[in-house]
């Protein structure tokens, strides 16, 4: 949870949020600075001690848990590097009862976006994914390659640093700081603009390290689950400045999973010259395909094996 992974380049975070009709920020974008601007629907508060951090996390946890449609994420300016320490230190003793959490931190700025991992449907999505991912990956024989990157921070300390809610990389990256090249990030549907800027933090931050981010927004009330697939492309000029670079976040596969209905779209794709540095000995290339029946199976898994049918 505390530990920091950092990249070569400390490249800038898009700001403008993708939508479903114009997903890919453009190369101007990145010009704009505030990692808050990444996240315009959240009101920030001030940090002043832990103990009201601890109050305003569980209330937010609380009306999310009660069914109340408010976003997950929270944002707290004046946030230094010793009172995330201390919120980490709390966070790791798992003791202040504060609700389960991911984080993205700005050091510069001292700025802390926090998104709460509350309720069956959050929790349920990600263990049925992991595990769709897991068998998928053991089927191809390719599980011992990968390395699960669990709840570690990557970034820069000092810098804009984030934790995922599932991460992999492959085992060609053996040191602590090296970033996940695949990435999933949960959320509820009200959230679904965040976490697009969720997706982006990792392609635009992680130097190419983080190429495949996988996006999946909940809608109970509609029973609906979004499937997105995020992913580098090319900048819109092709001439433009190196010295300005930005790693431009698009959307590339996005699929709808509706409760008790048979999904018969395309299959989720993977490719796995993305997921790896080097493809392993014993694959042949292409793509991990998930197919219209794992997807199925994951979808009743979640809307039947929860209770929420």
């Amino acid at each position: 949870m505390t530990l920091y992974h950092g990249g070569e380049n400390d490249v800038e975070f898009v700001p403008s949020c993708p939508t479903s009709k114009d997903p890919s920020p453009t190369p101007e974008d990145a010009n704009l600075e505030g990692v808050l601007m990444g996240y315009p629907n959240i009101s920030p508060t001030p940090f002043t001690n832990l103990v009201a951090f601890k109050r305003i996390c569980l209330a937010r946890s609380n009306r999310l848990v009660e069914g109340t449609q408010t976003p997950q994420y929270l944002a707290f300016t004046n946030v230094s590097q010793e009172s995330l320490d201390e919120i980490d230190r709390t966070r790791e003793e798992r003791q202040g009862w504060l609700p389960r959490m991911t984080i993205l931190y700005d050091g510069r700025e001292e700025i802390l976006i926090v998104k709460l991992i509350v309720g069956v449907m959050h929790e349920g999505v990600g263990t049925e994914f992991h595990s769709m991912l897991e068998a998928k990956f053991r089927l191809l024989h390719v599980r011992s390659s990968l390395s699960r990157t669990g709840s570690g921070r990557f970034g820069r300390r000092g810098g804009r640093s984030k934790e995922a809610d599932i991460g992999y990389k492959p085992r060609s990256r053996p040191m602590i700081d090296d970033w996940p090249s695949f990435v999933v990030e949960i959320g509820v549907s009200e959230s679904l603009a965040m976490l697009r800027r969720d997706a982006a933090f990792w392609i635009t931050n992680s130097d190419g390290r983080t190429r495949i981010v996988i996006v999946l927004s909940i809608n109970q009330r509609d029973r609906q689950i979004l499937v997105e697939r995020w992913e580098e492309v090319p900048r819109i000029r092709p001439n433009w400045s190196i010295a300005n670079y930005s790693r431009i976040p698009g959307l590339i596969q996005s699929l709808t999973l509706n409760a008790g209905v048979d999904y018969a779209g395309p299959p989720l794709e993977i490719p796995a010259e993305k997921l790896f540095d080097g493809l392993p000995q014993n694959l042949s290339g292409g793509e991990f395909l998930f197919t219209p029946d794992n997807l199925n199976e994951f979808n009743t898994s979640i809307w039947e094996g929860y209770g929420l049918h």
